[in-house]
């Protein structure tokens, strides 16, 4: 600034004491001065639905903070608090876009181009720092569930095995090792949760045979391929890929539980089939179905967590850990879908060598 210009704006400037944990200002509040510290510091926080208030970043001495609001008219985005006891110089806003419209106007265009990259640089930065915290809080749960469950899982494993042992008949049998092989999956399916909240995924890869993997599929949810209202076909060729069967489990039964979910009471059919692309050395599974296609509101952040569409339960994750889980194979998944009649999920994996 010019020395008359910074003259003008140091005279309308009001010095003001705050002590430590006032609030400075309310988010949703109106965006009317710029602040400049000069003793102290000053915390911003962000208000979470059921959480309180989320620290978001601070400030300190000879720094300046209350957004851009005062050049956009937008209202505070975070409530201001001093963190320590703060002087702080308050800039009123008239002031300052009082000296913005004396500027040159393409120096105007170049601060408006600046201040909109700065107004969403925020919005990203809050936005990714609330998606931290939600991971981290499912992160502390899963590890508490898996704690917890524990004892519980194994109490149904042996009793399991116990059964098996005094009842030897092959239908005892088979029952007993669905039992097992369902808890399995039950802790596997936490620890995936566990695993996804920290960004990474244990895969110990083995040659699996598709369509061996499938059937199994099939026996272990009967009641998905029994169900009246629903035809579900299956069609896969017999290819060798690389896997951990655990994880693609995981994959299909939260795809097909969706598929039937969004029938709703209505009848309807899912195709799943399959082909092998020799040139990229992948198979592709394609699980199509015809339940009126995934609402537009949700199509461009489908994979990403904590997005789900007239669930009452659930936590938006499940098809975040699809995609992470597929990913982790080295393979990739797509969808297309057409409102009012239906998607179809498109899973590449890797062949075994």
């Amino acid at each position: 600034m010019e020395p008359e210009h910074a003259d003008t704006l140091s005279r309308n400037a009001l010095i003001q004491k705050f002590p430590k944990g006032t609030i400075i200002f309310e988010e949703g509040d109106i965006s009317d001065a710029i602040y400049l510290i000069l003793e102290g510091n000053v915390a911003f926080y962000k208000q979470v639905k059921n959480r309180g208030h989320l620290s978001i970043s601070s400030s300190g001495k000879n720094e300046y903070f209350g957004e851009i609001g005062v050049l956009t008219n937008d209202r505070r985005s975070l409530r201001a608090e001093a963190r320590t006891d703060c002087a702080i110089a308050c800039l009123p806003g008239a002031a300052i876009v009082n000296y913005l419209h004396n500027m040159p106007s393409i120096v105007q265009g170049l601060f408006g181009s600046i201040i909109q990259h700065l107004h969403e640089t925020t919005r990203h930065f809050i936005d990714d720092r609330l998606q931290q915290e939600k991971m981290a809080l499912v992160g502390s749960m899963t590890n508490t569930i898996i704690h917890d469950f524990k004892n519980p899982f194994c109490l149904i494993s042996l009793s399991a095995q116990l059964l098996r042992q005094r009842h030897r008949d092959e239908e005892s049998r088979r029952l007993c090792q669905n039992i097992e092989k369902q808890v399995d999956r039950m802790v596997s399916m936490v620890t995936e949760l566990s695993e996804f909240s920290r960004g990474e995924h244990t895969i110990n890869k083995e040659r699996i045979g598709l369509k061996e993997l499938f059937d199994e599929f099939r026996s272990l949810n009967q009641p998905y391929f029994s169900n009246e209202a629903i035809t579900v076909t299956l069609d896969v060729p017999k290819v060798q890929i690389l896997g951990a069967k655990p994880k693609l489990f995981r994959v299909l039964q939260n795809l097909m539980a969706n598929a039937i979910e969004a029938f709703g009471e209505k009848e309807g059919s899912i195709k799943i089939t399959g082909n092998v692309d020799h040139s990229e050395r992948m198979a592709r599974v394609l699980l199509e179905d015809d339940a009126g296609g995934i609402p537009e509101s949700i199509r461009e952040r489908f994979f990403e967590p904590f997005v789900s569409y007239g669930k009452r339960e659930g936590t938006g994750l499940g098809t975040a850990i699809v995609r992470s889980i597929v990913e982790a194979h080295g393979g990739s998944i797509q969808f297309r879908t057409e409102t009012g009649r239906g998607t179809i999920f498109t899973i590449s994996l890797p062949l075994a060598g």
